[in-house]
């Protein structure tokens, strides 16, 4: 009698963790991950000075989009997220290496690194604070547009001093309402924002070179 009693249990436990295995499997489809890329760095004139290295920490970002979610913007300023689409990462840590990669090279700096790789000292820092990565809905518009605008300083290194402000911002059509093409406009418009941050930087950078000799 006391074996019956003790076996009951095991039983049901099987039968539940038999059940649950069932319920867990999910016919929804996966997220889409999505990834943003930088053209590849061009060696050209007007560079910062020769050899600078500038460090990009992490940027910060506007409320509700800390996240690897894709936002969107309706009318009255609602701020929701794409179904089953997602960035690589957390969006900090995309533009992060998106600003690396952008401001190397293409008239930009000769060497720069992501803040928790840069090991040596830098010359220069970039602050970024990330006001607008997101789509926007217009009323009576299918397709949305891309609305990026980023808030930079520039910091030289040693001594630590802020050099100036190298604001951006840009927008960009969607050519569908689409995801790869919403991705597609958030992608140019972040890239062409980044070019003015890096064409207004490197006017710093050497501004301050130059008045140092």
């Amino acid at each position: 009698m006391n074996t019956k009693i003790r076996v009951v249990p095991v039983l049901v436990l099987a039968t539940m963790l038999g059940g649950c295995s069932s319920a867990l499997r999910s016919d929804a489809p996966a997220d889409r991950i999505y990834v943003l890329q930088a053209p590849p760095a061009v060696t050209a004139a007007n560079t910062a000075p020769r050899n600078a290295v500038l460090a990009v920490p992490r940027p910060v970002v506007a409320p509700g989009l800390d996240t690897d979610r894709i936002a969107l913007r309706r009318a009255g300023n609602e701020l929701d997220y794409f179904a089953a689409s997602r960035w690589g990462e957390s969006l900090p840590r995309v533009l992060g290496a998106l600003a690396v990669a952008s401001l190397q090279g293409n008239a930009g700096f000769a060497t720069t690194l992501g803040a928790e790789r840069a090991a040596v000292r830098s010359d220069f820092e970039l602050l970024l604070t990330v006001r607008h990565f997101e789509a926007v809905y217009a009323a009576g518009v299918a397709a949305p547009g891309a609305q990026v605008a980023f808030d930079c300083v520039l910091v030289a290194g040693m001594p630590r001093r802020v050099l100036g402000r190298c604001d951006a911002a840009a927008t960009q059509a969607a050519g569908s309402n689409r995801m790869s093409e919403i991705v597609a406009a958030l992608e140019a418009a972040a890239l062409s924002a980044l070019g003015d941050v890096r064409a207004q930087a490197v006017a710093l950078a050497r501004a301050a070179s130059e008045a140092r000799n």
